[in-house]
């Protein structure tokens, strides 16, 4: 066996690649989204899922007042704009949709901005949220989810996507 620092072992793990959205889809200033990775699923009954997001985020900060999210997993057509946009600037300072042209529609059972070039798209009322460390570990109960696209979806992994392909 070989001795792996801790940050290193961390960094082998695979994570998925996804957008979280929040806010008003139509009132800029008032929407936002980001891309994250540390995303999981964390209960079947109900279909709970948990999102780690730094409490600093524009977008943490629609969460807690819209009381909801949306959850779109990123394909290649999705790519640069999860990086180049939703990762990389602050929905403080620009509005992320029109930045990247893309006319959020509106969430079908929640009030949140809805990215239809998705692959898949999980609608989320807010449920729980818990400090962990430097991030917030957000739970959501998913209420709705359909396909935008007909696409594979990415993973992140030691800082690169990869596809998933089915077998």
């Amino acid at each position: 066996m070989k001795d792996l620092d801790i940050f290193e072992a961390l960094d082998l793990i695979p994570y998925p690649l996804a957008i979280v959205t929040a806010g008003d889809p139509k009132a800029v200033g008032k929407r936002g989204g980001m891309t994250v990775a540390w995303l999981t699923r964390v209960s079947w009954n109900p279909p709970l899922i948990g999102v780690a997001i730094a409490p600093t985020r524009f977008t943490y900060e629609l969460i807690r007042e819209y009381k909801a999210f949306a959850v779109h997993i990123v394909s290649k057509k999705l790519e640069n704009l999860a990086y180049g946009v939703f990762g990389s600037r602050s929905g403080r300072d620009i509005d992320k949709f029109s930045a990247s042209g893309i006319e959020p529609i509106e969430g079908r059972k929640i009030k949140a901005p809805i990215i239809p070039l998705s692959p898949v798209i999980l609608e989320c009322e807010y449920v729980d949220e818990f400090r962990t460390g430097d991030h917030v570990f957000i739970v959501g109960r998913v209420v709705d989810a359909y396909k935008g696209i007909d696409e594979n979806p990415l993973t992140f992994y030691r800082g690169a996507s990869a596809e998933v392909k089915s077998i």
